[in-house]
């Protein structure tokens, strides 16, 4: 498995179905993938986010690509994340988590992912560790898009399922009952 940014319902629900979850991150970057990007679900339907990159740092290995701070990127993702979960049951007890990581100054992508990726799997109390492989060279393809079972969401009322968004709008709606709805998901 590859280390997205963030990763969708689809993706985490593989994840933890495997035995014994890797992550391998040698491998170059794609840019406008989801190494770098993820969408979430707001009142007008679904927006993507994305890590900007330096330019100069994109044609290589995903781990030498630099992130690039000179727009407030992460303050209008979090007002994006906010805005579409701050009404959703579960957002109370798990932005803390999120935001200082959200927030993090990483110099490189795949270090700010991992940083994230790790703290998702840490608050859905995975018992098994989570591998991060950094010397098994791997060819880069995109995940499939997956369809998953409709759950409750922020919008419903206005908006029909909106399928495989970023795991945050499974996590901030289904709180604690997130890494069921996930192991179901592949049966």
């Amino acid at each position: 498995m590859f280390l997205p940014c963030i990763g969708s319902i689809g993706y985490w629900g593989s994840l933890v179905t495997e035995s014994k979850p890797v992550i391998t991150t040698l491998h170059t970057f794609q840019k406008q993938s989801s190494l770098s990007q993820c969408e979430i679900v707001t009142a007008n339907g679904r927006l993507k986010i994305s890590v900007p990159t330096i330019k100069q740092t994109r044609k290589g290995a995903y781990s030498e690509v630099e992130i690039d701070y000179t727009d407030k990127w992460q303050i209008e993702w979090w007002r994006g994340i906010e805005n579409a979960y701050k009404k959703s049951p579960f957002f109370l007890y798990y932005d803390y988590k999120l935001k200082p990581k959200i927030f993090a100054n990483e110099k490189y992508l795949l270090d700010y992912n991992v940083a994230i990726v790790s703290t998702l799997w840490d608050i859905l109390k995975m018992e098994m560790s989570l591998e991060i492989n950094k010397g098994t060279a791997v060819y880069f393809k995109e995940m499939e898009a997956r369809s998953n079972p409709a759950y409750p969401q922020v919008f419903d009322s206005r908006m029909p399922f909106c399928e495989n968004a970023c795991i945050l709008d499974a996590l901030f709606n289904l709180g604690p009952e997130t890494l069921d709805y996930l192991l179901s998901i592949n049966k």
